[in-house]
C-alpha cells in the first residue's frame, strides 16, 4: 500500500513537471510567434517614433470589438444639426456605443457639415476619420461648395499643374470643414464609350494621360493635407454595367490588364498614394471565382494589390450598399469576406451594427485572426496620426459664409479646357467687325434657361444685335424652318448645343433632328461655328 502511494506520488509529480515543461514550451513558442509578427507602419504617412508610440497606445487601449469598429465607416448627411432628429440619434449611437472609426459625408452645406464634424469629434474618444466624395470639389456634395470641371475637362487643358492646383485647392477646402480623406481621384481609364458610370469622371481614354493627371492631383492633395484615394481598383473603365446596379465583369487577359487598367494604379502606388478604393467588379483573369466581386477577393486585394504591387496604404471598399454586392451576399457575409480579402475600411454598410458583431464573432471563433484586425487598425490609426500632424492653422471660409474660394481657378480650368476640333474655313479667331448679321441657334438638351441666356449675353457684347432661336426635343418642323430662314440670311451662325453630361448615362449623343439641321446648313456653305 505504501509502495503504491509512493508510486502514485512519483507519477503525479512527473505529470506536473511534464505539464510545466510543455506549458513553458507553448509560452516560449507563442513569444517567438509574437516576435515574428511583422508590425509595420505605412511609409506614406511618414510617422516618427513618437507617432508610432501614439498608435500603439491607442491600439492597446481598445477591446477587440472596438478595434473592429475602427474599420467601419458609415455614411452621414450634413443637412441638419438639430439634436433631436433620428439622424442625430443614429450618429450618436454609432460614435458612443458602437465606436465606429469614421464617417463618409454626403449632402448638406458647408456650415452644417463643419459644425456637425466638430460635434462628432467631441463625442469620440479616438479621433474620427472623416471622408467624402469631392472628385470635382466640395460642390459635388455640398450645395454651397465650389465646383471644378470634371476630370475629362482638366485633361483637355493639357496642363498637369492645373490638376495639381485643383487637388491642393480641394484639399484645403476639405480640411477647413474637417474632412480628411477624399475619395478621389478616379484613375479608371475611359476605354469603353458605353460605360454608364465613369465617362467624364475619367481623365482620358489614354493610360499615360490618366496617370500623369491623377498623380498631379494626388501631389496637390497631399500638400493640402488630405488623404487621396485612387479608385476603382483594379479599374472600372472597360465595362457597360454600373456596379451600383449589378456586378460588372471585365473579361480581359492578365497581360492586357497590367498594360492598361492596372497601369495608373501602379504609377499612383509608386508616387505614394495613401489610399486605394476597391471596386465591386469581377476580373476572371485575376481571380479563380468568376462570380466573386474583386472587393471580396483575397487574390485581387492581398495577392495582387498588397503583395505583387506592394501597396501598404489604406484599402477601402467601395460602398457596401451597392447592388453589385447586396444582390448576392448578406450584410454580414460580405463584411467578413471583405476583411478576409484584405480591406482595411468597410465603407457604408447597410447595417454597421450587424457588421461589427459579425466580424467580432469571427475573431472570437478564430475564423479571423486578431493580428489581421490589428494590421488594419494600425494603418487606420497611422492615417489619423498623419491627419493630426497636418492639422491646418487657417480657416479658408472665415471671411464670409458666402465666400467661395478657388472660384478663379475653376474658371481658368473651364476656359482652358475648350478644345478646337476643326477650323477648316479659318473662322477662328473671330473678327466681330467683319460680321453684321449674326444668328445664334441654340439647342437646349435638359439645360436650364440661365445657361442659354448667359451665352447669348456674351456673344451680344461682341456682335451687338444677335437674333436667337432656341430649339429643344419638343421643337417641330416649323421651328426648324424658322431657324433655317434666319440662318440663310446671316453672315455668321452660332450653333451651341447645351447638354449636361451625366456620369450615369454613358455616351452622350446629339439629337438626330439637330444633326440633320446642321448638315443642311453646312451643305449651304455657311460660316458656322458649332460647339458643345
Amino acid at each position: 500500500m505504501k509502495i503504491n502511494n509512493k508510486y502514485n506520488s512519483f507519477l503525479l509529480w512527473g505529470i506536473i513537471v511534464i505539464s510545466f515543461v510543455h506549458l513553458s514550451m507553448i509560452t516560449h513558442s507563442n513569444k517567438n510567434k509574437s516576435k515574428n509578427i511583422r508590425v509595420y507602419y505605412p511609409e506614406v504617412f511618414h510617422l516618427n517614433e513618437t507617432d508610432k508610440e501614439w498608435v500603439e497606445n491607442k491600439l492597446k487601449s481598445m477591446t477587440t470589438k472596438e478595434k473592429v469598429a475602427q474599420m467601419i465607416m458609415p455614411w452621414v448627411m450634413g443637412k441638419d444639426r438639430s439634436t433631436d432628429t433620428l439622424e442625430r440619434v443614429r450618429i450618436r449611437k454609432l460614435i458612443t456605443e458602437l465606436k465606429v472609426g469614421g464617417f463618409a459625408y454626403f449632402q448638406g452645406d458647408i456650415n452644417n457639415e463643419r459644425q456637425g464634424i466638430i460635434d462628432m469629434q467631441v463625442m469620440s474618444k479616438i479621433p474620427l476619420l472623416i471622408a467624402s466624395d469631392f472628385e470635382n470639389g466640395l460642390g459635388m456634395r455640398l450645395t454651397d461648395g465650389n465646383t471644378f470641371p470634371y476630370n475629362m475637362a482638366i485633361a483637355a487643358t493639357g496642363d498637369t499643374s492645373l490638376a495639381y492646383n485643383m487637388g491642393k485647392a480641394i484639399a484645403r477646402e476639405a480640411r477647413a470643414i474637417g474632412v480628411h480623406q477624399n475619395f478621389a481621384p478616379v484613375v479608371d481609364i475611359n476605354d469603353n464609350p458605353d460605360n454608364p458610370v465613369i465617362g467624364i469622371r475619367s481623365f482620358s481614354n489614354k493610360k499615360d494621360m490618366v496617370s500623369k493627371f491623377a498623380n498631379a492631383f494626388i501631389n496637390g492633395a497631399s500638400v493640402g493635407g488630405v488623404i487621396s484615394t485612387a479608385k476603382h481598383f483594379p479599374g472600372h473603365g472597360n465595362t457597360i454595367i454600373d456596379s451600383h446596379i449589378d456586378l460588372p465583369k471585365i473579361d480581359k487577359s492578365e497581360k492586357y490588364l497590367y498594360k492598361n487598367e492596372l497601369f495608373p494604379f501602379i504609377k499612383a502606388i509608386k508616387r505614394g498614394v495613401q489610399s486605394i478604393m476597391i471596386g465591386h467588379l469581377n476580373f476572371p483573369a485575376l481571380q479563380k471565382d468568376t462570380l466573386l466581386p474583386s472587393s471580396l477577393s483575397h487574390e485581387v486585394i492581398t495577392n495582387l494589390l498588397k503583395n505583387k504591387l506592394g501597396f501598404k496604404g489604406l484599402i477601402v471598399t467601395d460602398a457596401m450598399r451597392m447592388q453589385a454586392l447586396t444582390k448576392y451576399y448578406s450584410v454580414a457575409e460580405a463584411a467578413i469576406m471583405a476583411v478576409n480579402a484584405g480591406n482595411d475600411i468597410i465603407l457604408m454598410s447597410p447595417d454597421p451594427e450587424i457588421v461589427i458583431n459579425a466580424i467580432s464573432n469571427s475573431v472570437f471563433a478564430n475564423e479571423i485572426s486578431l493580428e489581421r484586425i490589428n494590421e488594419s487598425v494600425r494603418k487606420i490609426l497611422s492615417a489619423k496620426r498623419w491627419i493630426i500632424k497636418t492639422e491646418p492653422r487657417w480657416d479658408i471660409f472665415q471671411n464670409s459664409n458666402t465666400y467661395i474660394p478657388h472660384k478663379k481657378l475653376a474658371q481658368i480650368i473651364a476656359d482652358r479646357s475648350i478644345t478646337l476640333l476643326k477650323n477648316k474655313r479659318k473662322i477662328i479667331p473671330i473678327k466681330p467687325r467683319k460680321y453684321r448679321r449674326v444668328v445664334s441657334i441654340v439647342f437646349s438638351y435638359s439645360i436650364a434657361k440661365d445657361s442659354v441666356l448667359t451665352f447669348n449675353k456674351l456673344i451680344s457684347k461682341k456682335f451687338g444685335s444677335v437674333k436667337t432661336v432656341v430649339l429643344n426635343k419638343k421643337s417641330r418642323r416649323r421651328d426648324y424652318s424658322k431657324a433655317y430662314n434666319y440662318a440663310r440670311k446671316s453672315q455668321l451662325i452660332f450653333l451651341p448645343y447645351f447638354m449636361r453630361a451625366q456620369s450615369n448615362e454613358g455616351t452622350q449623343k446629339l439629337y438626330k433632328k439637330y444633326i440633320k439641321f446642321i448638315f443642311r446648313l453646312t451643305n449651304q456653305k455657311r460660316r458656322v461655328l458649332a460647339f458643345i
